[in-house]
């Protein structure tokens, strides 16, 4: 009975440390979520400067298409994209 206990009691330790050192990393880390001057990064903008630099036009349709079919852009952007 102690020693299930003392099992529960450091597996809550460790899921509070885990959730402590996720919640740091996400919000230290300035490539994933924060820009260097701390605003948040706009991913649907990234998404579009990255479509739009792709040079293969096989592989940037293939790219659009997803996009398209995930509903991440719209049909408009596509269009521009293509």
């Amino acid at each position: 009975m102690k020693n299930k206990k003392l099992m529960i009691i450091i597996f809550i330790i460790l899921a509070i440390c885990a959730i402590g050192f996720g919640l740091f990393r996400a919000t230290h880390n300035p490539n994933y979520l924060y820009n260097e001057d701390g605003t948040i990064s706009d991913g649907h903008q990234d998404l579009i400067e990255h479509l739009k630099s792709v040079e293969d036009d096989v592989e940037r349709k293939k790219q659009v298409d997803f996009s398209l079919e995930q509903n991440i852009i719209t049909q408009e952007e596509a269009n521009k994209l293509y």
